[in-house]
């Protein structure tokens, strides 16, 4: 058992078409500020995770597919931390480091769509 967050972005698939007709330089540079968006954002989990034994730390991962971030941890216990049961307080290290970094998270998604845009419009 797995926790994974996935944002779903209202809008998506027609920003998904418009950035079709971006080259491919473009493309990538709205991809690598995804990336390096998921790696803060991993980072930021990791620091918030518990540590008894540091595994459920190693297991938090983030990763984009087709303009997807998924961050996660695969730890089989990681659900239990994160939304708690009856005996366990829910510790929320994954909801908590979105949180955090969702207003950086955006502010530098639309940096990098609006220079991806000025360079196309040229």
């Amino acid at each position: 058992m797995s926790v994974e967050l996935e944002i779903h972005v209202e809008g998506l698939d027609d920003l998904r078409r418009k950035m079709e007709t971006l080259s491919s330089t473009m493309k990538s540079q709205v991809h690598d500020t995804l990336v390096e968006q998921g790696e803060i954002l991993k980072n930021t989990a990791q620091s918030f995770a518990p540590r008894r034994t540091g595994y459920l730390e190693s297991t938090i991962f983030a990763t984009v597919k087709e303009w997807i971030l998924r961050v996660g941890a695969t730890a089989p216990y990681a659900a239990f931390v994160e939304f708690g049961t009856r005996f366990i307080f829910p510790r929320r290290f994954l909801a908590r480091a979105l949180e955090y970094c969702m207003p950086s998270l955006v502010r530098r998604m639309h940096e990098a769509i609006d220079e991806a845009i000025r360079e196309v419009k040229g």
